[in-house]
């Protein structure tokens, strides 16, 4: 959300694109290390290479090993890794441009979508920010883990919100639905 304004209230979705990107992240680190051990068989007198797999593989063992603790895993040093690897130590052809860029991007498709809460508007941080005025709701509530706001005409968002443990964003459901229903009132008379 944005650093100058101030919310009553922040609530985070869940990505639901996550499953999608984590496994995109295993496959591009698995053809890349492929394309490293590939190239050091053609190329077996580079020590940079043999390097180059060794930090990509340090760096794969322990997302391994973050995925068995249940951690969160990124992917972004290990693409960066092999994609500069793979630029500057083999022959530079497109696959290897896609591996860094993906690496370089990974945090864009990882972030969470935040809903900003105030007294005067509820702001939608995407690509673009979507502001709503309290007068074009009917209802918000979160239930059950899911952010419904309900819109006066007839659009529904429903979304599930992210529960991890974070006590920046740690939002009371009750005292939260009773901040929605005033500002409803007050509106809404």
């Amino acid at each position: 959300m944005s650093k100058n304004k101030i919310y009553d209230y922040v609530v985070v979705l869940k990505n639901p694109k996550l499953y999608l990107i984590q496994n995109t992240g295993w496959l591009l680190s698995i053809l890349s290390l492929i394309i490293l051990f590939v190239n050091a068989f053609m190329y077996p007198d580079s020590w940079l290479l043999y390097l180059c797999i060794f930090i990509v593989l340090v760096l794969l063992i322990s997302n391994l090993m973050d995925r068995k603790k249940k951690k969160e895993i990124r992917f972004k040093p290990v693409l960066i890794t092999a994609g500069i690897g793979l630029i500057f130590l083999t022959k530079f052809e497109y696959p290897n441009l896609i591996i860094l860029l993906a690496g370089l991007t990974e945090g864009f498709f990882l972030k969470k979508t935040e809903i900003g809460f105030t007294t005067n508007e509820i702001v939608i941080a995407k690509l673009w920010k979507e502001k709503i005025t309290w007068d074009q709701l009917n209802n918000v509530i979160i239930k059950d883990d899911i952010l419904t706001i309900d819109f006066k005409n007839n659009r529904l968002i429903q979304v599930p919100t992210d529960d991890t443990e974070d006590e920046e964003y740690d939002v009371d459901d009750d005292e939260f639905n009773v901040f929605c229903r005033n500002q409803l009132k007050m509106v809404n008379p």
